[in-house]
């Protein structure tokens, strides 16, 4: 309850933070506010019931689906599931980097710099930050280090014992599919997900703890696409196949706050699965913190403190 308690807290206010930035862009179609649902089959019941108790402790908005409001919902699932929940605010994404690039061009135009470098070592200079890279050294007030699943090369190297790993998640794409599918899909028995996204039906799934230099595991890739084809039946030949790596932490909440060592070094990372949600509110808390703005929020629990 813990970290349902503190995960909730943040993705309340995912949406309203991202709709701040979406004010500034042209969206043009890229986000579809069409729900999320999660089906299952019968056996596995008990362990959603849990799920549906917690949410509804936090005052999560969720609909319990049967098998005909399933198939309404989506037609072409072949009717492996027992029953379902819906979650109707839910939104996705058609196209995250699409997105991201907006965002990326948003921030240059106020202002922003970008600089594509390797950080061999951060120093200290009168307890100011100086990042050393292989061309220069770059001297700042405060930083923020955010860099995911590779945060951790950073934070050993200012002697923060941070546990970070990563669940290495994989990825195909069946092209031209996308009308398959209204919204994502995610069936909890086997651990996936579908999405109808620009590049087609976007399959994930699975949680390996792999760390960030092992080679892609082609059978899980193989498991992906068999799971797909249970719930859709007959798919073409997958175009392109990828892993991601999602930053993690013991407790599946992320850190975002100071540094337990130096006061001018901020972190932001270890969002796991939820990356993409929790991006701008992430961002917006890390800034308050920053600039030392008040907040109503209790953010003593997303601290690096507790690992040391």
């Amino acid at each position: 309850m813990h970290t349902a308690k503190y995960m909730h807290q943040i993705l309340d206010l995912a949406l309203p933070a991202y709709d701040e930035l979406f004010d500034e862009i042209e969206l043009e179609g890229l986000v579809e506010n069409k729900g999320i649902l999660y089906i299952w089959n019968d056996k596995d019941l008990k362990s959603r019931e849990l799920e549906i108790n917690v949410r509804d402790e936090l005052g999560v908005k969720q609909q319990i689906v049967n098998k005909h409001e399933i198939h309404d919902l989506e037609p072409n699932i072949k009717p492996i599931y027992h029953a379902g929940v819906y979650y109707p605010y839910a939104r996705h994404a058609r196209n995250p980097k699409k997105i991201l690039l907006k965002l990326f061009e948003l921030f240059l135009k106020k202002g922003g710099k970008f600089k594509k470098l390797n950080i061999q070592e951060v120093k200290f200079d009168n307890e100011k930050p100086v990042l050393k890279t292989e061309v220069d050294e770059y001297k700042f007030d405060k930083i923020v280090i955010t860099c995911g699943a590779f945060s951790k090369k950073l934070t050993d190297n200012l002697d923060e014992k941070i546990p970070l790993d990563t669940e290495r998640g994989y990825h195909v794409h069946f092209k031209d599919c996308d009308h398959l599918l209204s919204r994502p899909v995610i069936f909890s028995n086997r651990g996936f997900g579908i999405t109808p996204m620009e590049q087609g039906l976007r399959v994930v799934g699975t949680v390996e703890f792999g760390g960030l230099k092992n080679p892609l595991s082609k059978s899980r890739i193989k498991n992906l696409i068999n799971n797909a084809k249970y719930m859709l039946g007959d798919l073409p030949e997958h175009e392109d196949e990828w892993l991601g790596f999602r930053p993690t932490l013991p407790d599946f909440l992320p850190i975002m706050g100071p540094s337990k060592n130096y006061k001018n070094v901020f972190y932001c990372f270890g969002h796991h699965h939820l990356g993409w949600t929790l991006g701008p509110i992430s961002g917006k808390i890390v800034s308050g913190m920053i600039a030392k703005e008040n907040t109503n929020l209790n953010l003593d629990p997303y601290s690096s403190a507790r690992f040391n």
